[in-house]
């Protein structure tokens, strides 16, 4: 079986660290693609700001797409469908088709490597880049890859980002992801990211209480909000 990346179906990856923080974040440099510029606040000195040069942009978009699909290729054949608890818990929240389509793996003996182009992104000036070894799971495109036994709140989370992929497609979620990320300075806080934190929050928080996580992504969308 094949994603087919640019698809939005007709209907229409802790995956977090335990606490999320930015204390590990690395300043960020002026490096090559990135324009500085200075801003003067009412009080204090002045504030440096960088603009990401689209050309850097679209070399990070392609990097981060390649490394979802070739994971999703890599794992797909690893993974399994979800076990009837899995699937009786997150019924409701997702469509049927989603909870079908999606696959998840357990490394047991093993855990996620970083991607390959981390080197790459550090010498365009790109930081804050997450440590994929202390992720509970990774979601790549409709295959959840987990660092050990699957847990129902990062199951619930990886899901949101296959239902984010389902609804606007790869080639939009990549985009919207990484445009996100590099003008958030924080992979907790780009919108796409975010808002799985705030889903999986409200799952927690309401256990049974079911709503529509599609519906809920959908509307973020056609509002600009990613």
């Amino acid at each position: 079986m094949r994603y087919k990346s640019n698809v939005v179906p007709p209907r229409g990856g802790r995956q977090r660290n335990s606490h999320p923080t930015l204390e590990n974040e690395e300043p960020l440099a002026k490096p090559q693609g990135v324009a500085a510029s200075e801003v003067v606040p009412a009080t204090g000195g002045p504030i440096i700001t960088h603009a990401y040069k689209e050309v850097a942009i679209q070399k990070a978009i392609g990097w981060f797409s390649t490394y979802l699909s070739t994971e999703r290729e890599n794992y797909y054949p690893l993974g399994h469908a979800l076990r009837s608890e899995w699937r009786s818990l997150m019924d409701g929240y997702f469509e049927p088709a989603l909870l079908d389509q999606v696959r998840v793996a357990e490394l047991l003996d093993r855990r996620l490597q970083n991607p390959w182009f981390y080197p790459q992104a550090k010498q365009q000036g790109i930081r804050h880049l997450p440590d994929m070894t202390h992720k509970a799971a990774v979601t790549f495109l409709d295959v959840i890859v987990f660092n050990g036994k699957i847990e129902s709140r990062d199951l619930f989370h990886g899901l949101v980002h296959v239902a984010q992929v389902n609804v606007m497609g790869v080639s939009e979620f990549t985009d919207l992801f990484v445009r996100g990320f590099l003008t958030a300075r924080s992979y907790f806080l780009a919108p796409l990211k975010a808002h799985a934190f705030g889903l999986d929050g409200r799952f927690a928080a309401n256990p049974g209480v079911r709503f529509s996580v599609e519906n809920e992504v959908r509307d973020f969308w056609r509002r600009g909000k990613y």
